[in-house]
């Protein structure tokens, strides 16, 4: 069957679109697409053969093996309750900071997002234990909200992140290079969302009211942060360790993860036959969601290189003869339009097979594009209509809450990630800070 490679694009991309207005699993949706469009340009049953073959093989990568591993030790960590204390603990720190509670979540989330990699997780941990704190000092929603909406999203960037995972193991990204690159920008974003909310604060101090806490002794306090907190810097420890001094791959890394999280939850006594059912049966469901993502992108990505669709984009994007920076703002600029309405699965799966070839044969870094596209993966986890953390916190707060109001708060953290992304742009040496 011949046709236009534009004419491919768009059949493949309009059908997908189409499936999941109705309603379709994403994984499902791109499942029927792929067998369709092998069935019509590859040959019939011979091409859908293929492309079996050719799931089995994507799924059979090295570079998989740490998901379920991190995604089980993060499940852990949030199901035993571990993280709670550490909680309270970094409250005692922060003293009469302005915005503390603020503060706390920024704190907190870059903290968590090197044991649990989920931002759901972290925005449902600290939706459930801050705001109730918060709406009884008198926070404004806009700090009540917009720091733990906002920077859920850090678990994407700061290892041990599934989703940058799996965007290396699909764009062909260096594992261990992905990880440690998303340190110094995960870390960037943390600073700024503090500035703002230390700036917000003073310039609205109502927003934020100050509150007189109980002091607590040093020795009472050093005692505490050995007992709850350096025991899951340790995890962090074991699991970034080993990468970043090259004695490990990320696959053994995460199980010393695994390990480390099993030992502390038996040591605190947080498990229990029941929490170890529910923490196996979640890894495991979310785990066969990530593979079912990949062998559908690994299909697609099949068909649009058979079919000369991909070939045909490179060769008119390359054509155009656009500077590197322009190029990868273009890309960019696609990504944060789809983060509007599309989950970060879906536009991976999507973008990553058209972008990354076009990335390589323009001799672009592409550790440098995977970063920047977490960040804009990140993006769409926080924009309105249709982000996804958005949901995930209405879903928890009160009902004099509205979607509204949610996002309002989202939009200054939004403006703070798009700040990181530019910074990286401008200053693409930010990502190898870390590299050996």
């Amino acid at each position: 069957m011949t046709m236009q490679w534009w004419g491919i694009l768009l059949v493949f991309f309009g059908g997908f679109i189409a499936l999941i207005l109705t309603g379709f699993p994403i994984a499902f949706a791109f499942f029927l697409i792929n067998i369709a469009g092998a069935y019509l340009f590859m040959g019939g049953t011979r091409g859908i053969e293929q492309l079996v073959l050719n799931i089995y093989s994507s799924l059979a990568n090295f570079t998989l093996t740490p998901i379920p591993l991190f995604i089980l030790m993060g499940e852990i960590i949030f199901r035993c309750g571990i993280a709670y204390n550490v909680l309270n603990i970094f409250d005692k720190f922060f003293g009469r900071i302005p915005g503390r509670l603020g503060m706390l979540a920024v704190a907190a989330s870059t903290f968590f997002s090197g044991l649990t990699g989920s931002a759901i997780s972290n925005t449902a941990l600290l939706a459930s234990s801050l705001m109730p704190e918060m709406r009884k000092r008198g926070y404004g929603k806009p700090l009540m909200i917009g720091p733990i909406v906002g920077t859920g999203g850090l678990a994407m960037m700061i290892p041990p992140s599934a989703l940058a995972v799996v965007l290396g193991s699909v764009a062909h990204i260096s594992i261990s290079g992905i990880l440690i690159g998303g340190i110094l920008p995960g870390l960037i974003m943390a600073f700024l969302y503090s500035s703002y909310i230390i700036t917000r604060t003073l310039i609205n101090p109502s927003i934020a009211p100050a509150y007189e806490v109980q002091r607590s002794d040093f020795p009472g306090l050093a005692k505490e942060f050995l007992i709850y907190v350096m025991p899951l810097f340790s995890v962090i420890a074991l699991v970034l360790g080993p990468i970043y001094m090259g004695i490990a791959t990320p696959t053994e890394a995460a199980s010393l993860g695994c390990i480390g999280a099993l030992i502390l939850a038996i040591s605190y006594r947080k498990l229990t036959l029941a929490i170890l059912v529910d923490t196996l049966a979640s890894s495991l469901k979310t785990t066969g969601m990530i593979f079912l993502v990949v062998a559908g992108s690994a299909g697609y990505s099949q068909i649009i290189s058979f079919t000369g669709a991909g070939a045909g984009l490179i060769g008119s994007i390359i054509s155009l003869n656009l500077p590197d920076v322009l190029l990868v703002m273009l890309m960019l600029s696609v990504l944060l339009l789809l983060g509007c309405f599309m989950d970060q699965i879906a536009m991976m799966m999507v973008t990553v097979p058209l972008f990354m070839p076009i990335i390589y044969q323009a001799n672009i870094s592409p550790l440098w594009f995977g970063i920047m596209m977490l960040i804009a993966l990140d993006i769409g986890f926080t924009s309105p209509p249709f982000g996804l953390l958005l949901f995930v916190m209405k879903g928890i707060v009160s009902e004099d809450i509205t979607m509204m109001d949610i996002y309002k708060a989202a939009l200054p953290f939004i403006l703070c990630n798009l700040l990181t992304l530019a910074l990286i742009l401008a200053f693409p040496r930010i990502v190898m800070v870390f590299m050996k």
